[in-house]
């Protein structure tokens, strides 16, 4: 640490998984220390190989074999001792805790269980009481949303006022995600997912395959006309835990033959430049990294105004998404893409353009400005 520099603490139980929170909290530790800061890395899985040493230092909250229902309870008041103990300078949560000077959230629990199962959340012992808890007591100084909409849900559902609100985007890592790549992975992945030259469609995501709208991307598959249908395989991408259920409902639509499931990976660039269409049919996604990623590597995406990162878009192309991933709406885009190549490379290039600047740089600059508002000095 210079001496210009202050102690920060980043605090997420998951730190070190894959994913896309993991990829940003990791981006932001090595620009704070490169800052001249020392940070530390509060997490529960910090030990597993995912935190390295230009990241800052990890401190484990180590699991006590509870009931699942209160992992939650424990890993907050755990790391909201360490915190207290350590009196940090500058604590930037990431909605796992209760008390910090920035909160970024990445999850908008009650609304997505309304949207995927009908009815409300009941948050007694889950990442929600924790949230609930959060809002209630306002023990932040910001909050960054990463989308507008889940700025419009923290608003009406927690009464936040919108300046304390700001919208910043997650950024993607260009040197992993770039279109410029596709020569160097297209062919060897096709070829170990046994595609020659049929149209490959895909869905990459990090797992919870219901609120991902696996089952409605299985249907509107399913519902491609034939001759359609046999110009394509399909790709799912992602944890294999949960996958019996829709791998049985592919068996029961007959389309069994023309999937691949691939476990997930901290590469998914190989398979988005293996892709030809990136399938997103989330029922609500308040962000979707995995959508900002295929459009950095030049792969036309079908998704819905239900996603995050179709904010990205220009005004009229957002404007031309359906609203929800019905079964109908994803059958007809997906058609449209499968059939028509000059579409394809229209909606893939308008893509492309609407994410290339949105990079894990601009991305930190961005939410540094709020962390220095909130008091982190320069």
């Amino acid at each position: 640490m210079t001496r210009a520099g202050q102690r920060i603490a980043i605090v997420f139980r998951g730190i070190g998984d894959i994913g896309g929170t993991n990829n940003t909290i990791a981006d932001h530790a090595r620009h704070f220390r490169a800052l001249g800061h020392a940070v530390d890395l509060i997490g529960e899985k910090v030990h597993k190989g995912g935190v390295t040493a230009d990241m800052g230092r990890a401190v484990r909250i180590a699991r006590v074999p509870l009931l699942g229902r209160y992992k939650w309870r424990w890993f907050a008041a755990r790391a909201q001792r360490v915190i207290d103990h350590n009196r940090y300078d500058f604590v930037a949560g990431h909605g796992h805790h209760y008390r910090q000077h920035v909160l970024s959230m990445h999850n908008c629990l009650h609304l997505t269980h309304e949207i995927v199962h009908g009815e409300p959340l009941d948050p007694r012992g889950g990442l929600a009481e924790i949230h609930d808890r959060m809002f209630a007591r306002g023990d932040f100084n910001q909050c960054i949303c990463n989308s507008r909409l889940m700025q419009a849900d923290l608003m009406s559902r927690y009464g936040i006022e919108r300046d304390r609100l700001p919208v910043i985007y997650p950024g993607f890592r260009p040197a992993q995600f770039d279109r410029g790549d596709r020569a160097r992975y297209r062919q060897a992945v096709r070829e170990e997912l046994g595609c020659s030259d049929q149209v490959l469609l895909g869905l990459v995501t990090s797992g919870d395959y219901r609120k991902r709208g696996l089952d409605l991307l299985l249907e509107a598959y399913a519902s491609l006309e034939t001759p359609t249908r046999e110009k394509t395989l399909l790709l799912v991408l992602g944890k294999q835990a949960g996958t019996d259920v829709f791998a049985e409902r592919a068996r029961a639509l007959g389309i069994a033959d023309r999937m691949r499931f691939v476990s997930h990976t901290r590469e998914p660039q190989r398979y988005f430049h293996a892709l030809d269409i990136c399938v997103h049919p989330a029922r609500v996604e308040e962000f979707g990294q995995s959508v900002q990623e295929a459009m950095a590597c030049g792969i036309a995406v079908v998704t819905s105004q239900r996603v995050g990162a179709a904010e990205l878009l220009a005004k009229e192309m957002r404007a031309r998404l359906p609203a929800t991933p019905t079964v109908e709406a994803l059958t007809a885009q997906m058609s449209e893409l499968i059939e028509h190549a000059g579409t394809r490379q229209a909606v893939a290039e308008a893509g492309w353009e609407a994410a290339r600047a949105n990079t894990e740089a601009y991305n930190f600059e961005q939410t540094l400005a709020v962390y220095r508002r909130a008091g982190l000095e320069a």
